[in-house]
């Protein structure tokens, strides 16, 4: 019987303005591997740090290498692209990797709104808070609204986070990797935009669309997305093709 420090441990990485305690949810439904998912910096209890993807990186990496071992590392949206930088510059510590609405090349449109909302929020953080929490209450209810307000909200950082980000060449980071990558989306995510670029970085790549999810589908719906990262994992670990 395999035991849980046999398993193919799994680090995750969480999104934009959130903290890594807003994963704990699917970290629960992985309940048979070693599962970490630490604050980025400029987030959570880092939020006095500056974000920069280097040490976004740095932190993943430490992650893994605190198991003594490969591991699994699954990021959603920002974390996914933080996901395929590991994978790409530290190929070696990393059995598979899993972006999860992360599917689309950045570059200058894809930062826009992003830089307005992060300059409204730099000028007006305390209404930006209000408004932001109102807006992910209605969408997504109350249960993932506190779980992404645990750790506080950090939208101080979005302006680091995209002025980094829209500069990563996310296809070619990706493409480095030689191992399994599984690409999971929901079916109503602009952040899906490039997914079949994305797929045909490698022949080891698998694409997963999620019917009628939105981008925030991994907090929604945190025990399906804790099985597709366990099945992934379980494929690494015997050396299959990637779980579509």
């Amino acid at each position: 019987m395999t035991s849980v420090h046999d398993a193919t441990p799994v680090v995750l990485v969480h999104g934009i303005r959130v903290s890594g305690e807003s994963l704990h949810r699917i970290a629960a439904a992985i309940p048979n591997r070693r599962v970490v998912h630490p604050d980025l910096p400029g987030h959570g209890a880092r939020q006095a740090e500056t974000f920069t993807l280097d040490g976004a990186v740095a932190t993943a990496v430490a992650a893994i290498e605190g198991f003594g071992r490969p591991a699994v590392i699954a990021g959603m949206s920002m974390g996914g692209y933080v996901a395929m930088a590991v994978a790409g510059r530290h190929p070696e510590l990393v059995a598979g990797v899993m972006p999860m609405c992360a599917t689309v090349q950045p570059g200058r449109v894809f930062a826009l709104p992003f830089q307005i909302f992060g300059a409204a929020t730099a000028f007006l953080p305390k209404e930006a808070a209000a408004i932001s929490r109102w807006l992910t209450r209605v969408t997504v209810g109350r249960q993932v609204s506190d779980d992404m307000e645990i750790g506080g909200l950090a939208l101080v950082a979005i302006s680091d986070v995209v002025g980094e980000v829209r500069h990563f060449d996310a296809l070619g980071e990706l493409g480095r990797f030689p191992g399994p990558i599984a690409l999971v989306n929901g079916g109503r995510d602009p952040f899906r935009a490039h997914e079949r670029r994305f797929e045909a970085v490698s022949d080891a790549t698998a694409l997963t669309v999620i019917p009628g999810a939105s981008h925030l589908f991994p907090l929604i719906q945190p025990e399906r997305t804790g099985r597709l990262i366990d099945d992934f994992a379980s494929s690494c670990s015997l050396g299959l093709p990637p779980v579509a």
